[in-house]
């Protein structure tokens, strides 16, 4: 069934075959489970908001238009979900800290998990390293460095509600930032 799109496997599970459902949860449940878990920093509470997102799509699948953007709607929906369980447990607060520079500021670090295509790019002795630079990074940096590896700039841009070019300049900020510390660290090879 994997040779099928994600808007393929919506209308099959629509149509009542629960393995292309199966199949929707296994291709995106570690990416967005990591999502979630990097806003919200609970595993339990990103294991209740991952279901809950499914169980949107679960819910809406015969409601839902096939227009290729299943991906984005998932995180999307999982970004407004988490972002409401942090509002409705007043953890906001810590998402809209200001850096010195006037910057939204937003302590995390990547979550454990099984590898993201981040950690796949860097040797497994750099990951945590690599983990604890992002985490310095202002939050609007952190989250569009996150998502950069599943969705395109503009699809980035209309998840967080930015304009293109604030979305760009934030991934080009950071990975410079990131740079720039990995080049002041002799032990670490680029």
């Amino acid at each position: 069934m994997s040779a099928h799109s994600d808007d393929e496997l919506v209308v099959l599970f629509a149509q009542g075959q629960s393995e292309a459902f199966e199949e929707l949860l296994l291709r995106h449940k570690n990416g967005l489970y990591q999502y979630i878990l990097s806003l919200v920093k609970d595993e339990g509470a990103a294991g209740d908001l991952f279901q809950e997102v499914f169980l949107a799509l679960y819910t809406h699948a015969a409601d839902f238009k096939a227009q290729g953007k299943v991906k984005s709607w998932l995180f999307l929906t999982a970004r407004n979900k988490s972002l409401n369980y942090l509002r409705d447990h007043k953890s906001l607060s810590s998402l809209d800290e200001q850096d010195e520079e006037g910057n939204e500021f937003w302590h995390e670090i990547l979550p454990d998990g099984e590898a993201s295509q981040l950690e796949q790019l860097t040797q497994q002795e750099h990951v945590e390293q690599i983990r604890e630079i992002v985490s310095s990074l202002p939050p609007h940096q952190q989250e569009v460095l996150y998502l950069r590896p599943y969705f395109s700039f503009k699809e980035i841009a209309e998840m967080v509600g930015k304009p293109i070019g604030t979305v760009l300049a934030d991934c080009h900020r950071g990975l410079e930032k990131i740079r720039k510390i990995l080049m002041d660290q002799p032990e670490v090879e680029l």
